[in-house]
């Protein structure tokens, strides 16, 4: 049987191969939940560039910074 990819894995892939559209992306869906308030929309779109961007591990290691600072 044939597996088919999800929605969001295509997303995943396009934007990995396309990072540059990225910025447009989150412009496009941000104006898209002032039109029609879709939060789940919004967070599904949100949660695919979080994985493309790693955001969780970029802003771990900046905490990880700011706590060194800090305590040196």
């Amino acid at each position: 049987m044939r597996k088919f990819k999800t929605l969001d894995e295509v997303e995943k892939d396009y934007f990995r191969k396309h990072p540059e559209e990225i910025d447009d992306y989150l412009t496009e869906i941000f104006q898209e939940y002032a039109e029609d308030n879709d939060s789940g929309a919004l967070l599904a779109s949100l949660r695919v560039v979080a994985r493309i961007q790693r955001i969780s591990e970029i802003a771990e290691r900046r905490a990880n910074r700011q706590f060194e600072t800090v305590t040196h």
